[in-house]
C-alpha cells in the first residue's frame, strides 16, 4: 500500500474503476482520462458497454504507465445482491487481462469501490487484500490518498496475512 495518487506511482499497469460506458467520469476515472489525453477515451469507446466485473486493457497514452485496465465495479446497496462477488470479479478480471502483458512486472490499483460506489471501506479492503494476494506481478500496489481508507487496507492486509499463516499444513 502506498499513500499516493495512482498517477504518481511507478507501475507498468494501472487499474481504475470505470463506468460501463468507459467514458471519463468523475473522481479518479476523470483524472486518469484527463492525464492520458483524449486518445484513451477514443480507444476504449468501441468496447463499451462493459458488464460489472468485466475488465479490458488499453494503452496508457500520455501516462507514465504503459497500460490502463478499466474494470467496472458494482455499487454497494445492501450486500445482498451479489456485490461482494462482483467486486471480487473486478479484481480477478483486472489481474487476468493484465497477466496477458508478458513484459509487465508491476501493477497499481486504486481502492476500488470506496468512492462514489459507497462500499463499506472495511469490506472493500478485505476483498482487495484477498484478491490481490493472488497477483502474479513482482510488485502489486494499492494507491490510497485518504488516511481512513489507508488504515482499513492495512488492517485487511494484516488480517489476511494472519489467516494465511494460521492454515494448518496438510500432511
Amino acid at each position: 500500500m502506498v499513500k499516493a495518487s495512482i498517477l504518481d506511482v511507478d507501475a507498468d499497469i494501472i487499474v481504475m474503476s470505470a463506468n460501463p460506458s468507459l467514458l471519463a467520469g468523475s473522481g479518479v476515472s476523470g483524472v486518469i482520462h484527463k492525464a492520458a489525453g483524449r486518445e484513451l477515451e477514443e480507444y476504449v469507446k468501441p468496447f463499451a458497454p462493459l458488464d460489472i466485473g468485466q475488465a479490458i486493457i488499453s494503452p496508457a497514452f500520455k501516462l507514465a504507465a504503459k497500460y490502463v485496465v478499466h474494470t467496472v465495479c458494482p455499487r454497494f446497496y445492501d450486500g445482498l445482491r451479489g456485490e461482494a462477488e462482483q467486486l471480487r470479479a473486478a479484481y480477478f478480471n483486472a489481474l487476468a487481462v493484465s497477466a496477458e502483458v508478458s513484459s509487465a512486472r508491476s501493477i497499481a490499483f486504486v481502492a476500488m469501490g470506496t468512492g462514489v460506489y459507497k462500499w463499506p471501506t472495511d469490506l472493500a479492503a478485505s476483498i482487495a487484500a484477498e484478491e490481490l494476494s493472488k497477483s502474479p506481478f513482482n510488485k502489486t500496489l494499492i494507491c490510497v490518498v485518504d488516511n481512513r481508507i489507508m488504515q482499513a487496507f492495512e488492517t485487511a492486509d494484516l488480517r489476511r496475512a494472519k489467516l494465511e499463516t494460521a492454515k494448518p499444513e496438510i500432511q
